[in-house]
């Protein structure tokens, strides 16, 4: 189950406040990490959604994809552009299958996440909404 303090993580991260972020992320290394990635998934979903939908073309992600990845700063983790993909046609189309390692899936959804929602271009009240929308989901998964 993910706890306030994983909410708070995530709106840290969105908001670029790296220093709210880092107390968090130490307080949430010792309150443990347990349901995290359920609420990011959560997360996700709900902002791949405000960007795209059904309509979508595999083109349009791919374009995407490849401008999230070329304006990645240096010393970011690598993701798989494949991976990526997949998972943004899978959250908008639940028919796509993915089978994704864990660890990639995790690195694709927060640059994801910071690229649809972040550097302001979610208000914070849309972001609180989007974030109890998606600890509600994580809370029933």
């Amino acid at each position: 189950m993910s706890s306030p303090e994983m909410v708070d993580y995530i709106r840290t991260m969105i908001r670029g406040d790296h220093a709210a972020n880092d107390r968090v992320e130490a307080r949430l290394d010792e309150l443990g990490w347990e349901g995290f990635p359920t609420l990011l998934g959560a997360v996700f979903y709900f902002a791949v959604n405000r960007r795209f939908d059904e309509r979508t073309t595999p083109g349009e992600i791919m374009r995407f994809v490849a401008d999230m990845r070329a304006s990645t700063p240096a010393g970011t983790p690598e993701i798989d552009a494949n991976a990526a993909e997949q998972l943004i046609s899978a959250a908008v189309n639940p028919n796509i299958a993915t089978d994704i390692d864990p660890q990639m899936a995790g690195r694709v959804q927060g640059l994801v996440i910071l690229r649809i929602l972040g550097q302001g271009a979610i208000s914070d009240e849309d972001l609180d909404a989007l974030l109890a929308e998606a600890t509600e989901l994580a809370s029933r998964v």
